[in-house]
């Protein structure tokens, strides 16, 4: 009995294209098919600062590391996938990219990953231990393929651009000058040659691809130009295999009629790419611009307004002197100061200063005793440090403290302002004349009394008993102010004949400056009335 050879046709393979041996994304048809989806249906290649042409979309491909242009395109695919999503960004795009395809990957369809010994799609995803960028190019155009079938099946936005285009939806189809009529979203091949190879264009670049019939099994797949001068000799090379025009009355076979028309059109091409590439160079000029300011702007330094002359540290206090005379003299300005000639208004004031106080504008403060003081006495009653070269009159421990008002302060304010004419008690002390710290005519201020706690911060003062002879107070003697510490004012606080005052910052009776303070304490030495009121 003859045995059956037949096989079921469940047994029976499908269409399978052969793997292509390509070595450049430029020779395979999943990068003219992803390119012209992007031109087609995005605004990629508007937006994303260099993407111009496939050229771009390749090297792009090819790089192992993250660039702007594929994260991009992955974007735009995955927002069309799955509206809303928002983990986009460089460092992450891959794992959303994954969870994307892993998600239809897991249903009947059988897409680019399907695997008929398991009857199941496969993860791409697991032979990407580095992530997407890392990658190889191949494997990543299959995902991009992937990725852009998906979009054509199940993205609404992108169906209903098709069906509007197509006449299936309620509006009207756009005009054919529309980006998203029919005519422009088809992908048609741009000629067939007398051999019948096919040629294609998707922009206005110097790009053309070659392929062979892509309905048989065999086809193959590659590019023929990418620049200018290719184009051209490709251009040359159509013009020099076309047939010779017809004799009178003879006919032209269908492939020679093709052959012409392919002609025809690369010549008209040639003007639109030259503006093509006008574009593309004015947009990569301007982008190496504005890198160049980017890195300028990084490298400037910041700096704040400064004199534009540089100070005067000359010491004439006794020029015959070489002694007393300092390193530094005068310095005219460098050819490096006339940058801020800008402000020569405030140049002219500072000379015309200069000029009015003379060559020795500054002075040194280490020769003369007396200007030390003159300079130093704005800064009494602030604590200024002796190594700066301040005297020891200026060298406060600290500010001195304000007195609260009160009302007994606010009703001592009428009082009589009745005061000795130096403005001094009979002690040397200087005196206030009205407010709560008053001496009242029947007192008398005292520099110590014996067994009495010192201050520095109140003195004493004394009223005579009545009836009794008032002593002669003697005046204290001339260094009792320096060696005593700080004098103060005081206000009557009696008890048992003597009471402690207190110190005040209001200015004296003795015609001294109203922001002159009073010093804290007093010598130590005793009055002879002081003595007399102890016994």
């Amino acid at each position: 009995m003859p045995t059956s050879l037949s096989k079921s046709s469940s047994d029976k393979k499908g269409h399978m294209c052969p793997p292509s041996d390509a070595a450049h994304p430029s020779d395979r048809w999943e990068s003219l098919f992803v390119y012209g989806f992007i031109c087609k249906f995005t605004q990629l290649r508007t937006k994303v600062e260099g993407f111009h042409s496939p050229m771009d979309f390749e090297d792009a491909l090819l790089s192992p590391e993250p660039n702007l242009i594929m994260t991009q395109i992955l974007s735009r695919f995955v927002l069309n996938l799955r509206p809303g999503t928002r983990n986009l960004s460089s460092d992450i795009i891959s794992s959303t990219v994954a969870g994307v395809v892993q998600e239809y990957l897991k249903t009947s369809e059988r897409t680019v990953f399907w695997d008929d010994a398991s009857r199941q799609n496969s993860d791409p995803f697991q032979d990407m231990p580095n992530g997407f960028f890392a990658a190889e190019w191949d494997l990543k155009l299959k995902v991009l393929r992937q990725l852009v079938e998906l979009q054509l099946c199940h993205s609404h936005e992108i169906k209903a651009v098709i069906d509007r285009a197509w006449d299936r939806s309620p509006p009207v189809p756009p005009p054919p000058g529309d980006p998203h009529s029919q005519v422009r979203l088809q992908l048609v091949p741009l000629g067939q040659d007398r051999e019948r190879k096919r040629y294609w264009v998707v922009d206005d670049s110097p790009r053309v691809y070659l392929s062979t019939n892509p309905w048989k099994i065999s086809a193959t797949f590659q590019t023929v130009s990418s620049s200018r001068d290719e184009f051209m000799a490709f251009l040359e090379t159509v013009k020099e295999t076309a047939s010779s025009e017809p004799k009178f009355g003879e006919r032209r076979s269908k492939l020679e009629i093709a052959h012409s028309a392919l002609l025809k059109a690369l010549q008209e091409r040639i003007e639109v790419i030259d503006s093509e590439l006008m574009r593309i160079q004015r947009a990569q000029k301007k982008i190496q611009q504005r890198n160049l300011l980017i890195a300028s702007a990084e490298l400037r330094e910041t700096r704040t307004r400064r004199r534009t002359t540089r100070p005067n540290y000359v010491y004439m206090n006794n020029p015959e002197s070489d002694l007393e005379a300092d390193e530094y003299t005068c310095q005219q300005p460098d050819d490096e100061d006339e940058e801020y000639e800008d402000t020569a208004g405030f140049d002219d004031e500072v000379g015309k200063a200069a000029s009015s106080r003379g060559a020795d504008t500054r002075r040194s403060t280490r020769t003369n005793g007396n200007r030390v003081k003159e300079e130093w006495s704005d800064w009494r009653g602030e604590r200024r440090s002796t190594r700066l070269g301040a005297p020891s009159d200026t060298a406060l421990d600290e500010p001195p403290p304000k007195r609260a008002r009160t009302d007994e302060s606010a009703a001592s304010g009428d009082l009589d302002n009745i005061a000795p004419s130096n403005g001094k008690s009979g002690s040397g002390l200087k005196i206030k004349i009205n407010g709560a710290a008053a001496v009242k005519t029947t007192e008398t201020a005292v520099e110590a009394i014996a067994g009495k706690k010192k201050s520095k911060f109140w003195y004493y003062a004394v009223e005579p008993i009545p009836g009794a002879k008032a002593p002669v107070v003697p005046a204290p003697s001339t260094n009792a102010r320096q060696s005593g510490g700080d004098a103060v004012d005081a206000s009557s606080e009696g008890h048992n004949g003597h009471g402690a005052r207190y110190p005040s910052t209001t200015p004296s009776a003795a015609g001294s400056n109203a922001e002159e303070p009073y010093e804290k304490s007093i010598g130590v030495s005793l009055s002879p009335a002081s003595e007399s009121m102890e016994s």
